[in-house]
């Protein structure tokens, strides 16, 4: 099966809450490399972002490794590549900062992957995708597509800090795909902290919707409508040790649904296997130990059987 990727690719500086500094690449790369280690051979992934100058002969070059990664989607642009620091102020809780911004992906860029089987579109920065192109996406094939809304919900001062803001064409982008995905936070902001999940999925979300509400160690939410019920249900998290690093628990939790819903076509082995690859996630540092994902999910799985 053919997957895309549209999003950006970032040159990330971890400041964990406890530890040393980590660098690596981060943004979609989470997702990307999540993708590859878990469907290796059943997989071929197509990444959609800008790369600048500075990055994007050696990530061509990490990409090797990679049997089933095409790099025909990644664009040149003269500039640095986008850097982010993220300052942890807890295990899950961050400061952020984005420096090198690039600019919105536009339909030519998107057109080379069209004949792929499921698109993610995992907003890194918020404007990784320009609307219009992304609408234009969802007619096409919005039942097989994935949002993550990530930092959509976050603007950017002019000492590249980012903050909470809401866009006021927020609503369109959630109905452009059929499975949404936002952490509680996110949710919040969305909602104006004033409805129940249930409510906010029949007022702005279509009736063949799935909303995910990922929410750390409490598991995730989960609301879509089966025949004429709305189910609302919670799926507990893995528990870890120690959370070593959450940068991008959400990126790898979404690239995990996708593969496993494509291959069972069921919405509650998704969730479970993604809660799982979340939890991994969180045990590693940045992208730089990812190929470690797959055997430590199979460790983590049989200790919660055994329990």
């Amino acid at each position: 099966m053919k997957i895309s990727v549209i999003g950006t690719i970032n040159k990330d500086l971890i400041l964990p809450f406890q530890g040393a500094s980590i660098q690596s690449i981060g943004g979609i790369y989470y997702t990307v490399s999540a993708l590859s280690h878990l469907g290796r051979e059943e997989v071929e992934i197509f990444p959609v972002s800008y790369l600048g100058r500075d990055l994007y002969s050696p990530f061509l070059a990490l990409l090797k490794q990679y049997s089933n990664i095409s790099t025909t989607g990644f664009v040149l642009i003269e500039q640095m590549n986008h850097k982010v620091i993220l300052e942890y102020t807890s295990p899950e809780e961050r400061v952020e900062k984005a420096f090198f911004n690039f600019p919105p992906l536009e339909w030519p860029q998107i057109q080379p992957v069209l004949e792929s089987d499921f698109f993610i579109v995992n907003l890194i920065t918020g404007w990784d995708i320009s609307l219009p192109a992304f609408l234009r996406l969802s007619e096409l094939h919005y039942s097989r597509m994935y949002l993550d809304v990530h930092f959509l919900v976050m603007g950017v001062d002019d000492l590249g800090r980012r903050f909470a803001r809401v866009p006021e064409d927020v609503f369109e982008w959630l109905r452009g795909a059929r499975f949404v995905q936002m952490n509680m936070r996110e949710f919040r902001l969305i909602s104006g902290g004033n409805s129940t999940e249930l409510n906010f999925f029949e007022k702005h979300f279509r009736a063949d919707q799935v909303m995910l509400i990922t929410m750390g160690s409490k598991g995730t939410r989960v609301i879509y409508k089966q025949g004429e019920m709305i189910r609302n249900r919670q799926f507990p998290a893995f528990s870890v040790e120690q959370v070593v690093d959450a940068t991008g628990c959400g990126d790898v939790f979404g690239a995990a649904f996708v593969l496993k819903y494509l291959q069972s076509g069921s919405i509650e082995k998704a969730v479970e296997f993604a809660n799982l690859a979340g939890a991994v996630n969180s045990m590693l540092k940045g992208t730089n130990e990812m190929d470690k994902l797959p055997v430590l999910m199979e460790e983590l799985s049989s200790v919660g059987k055994e329990k």
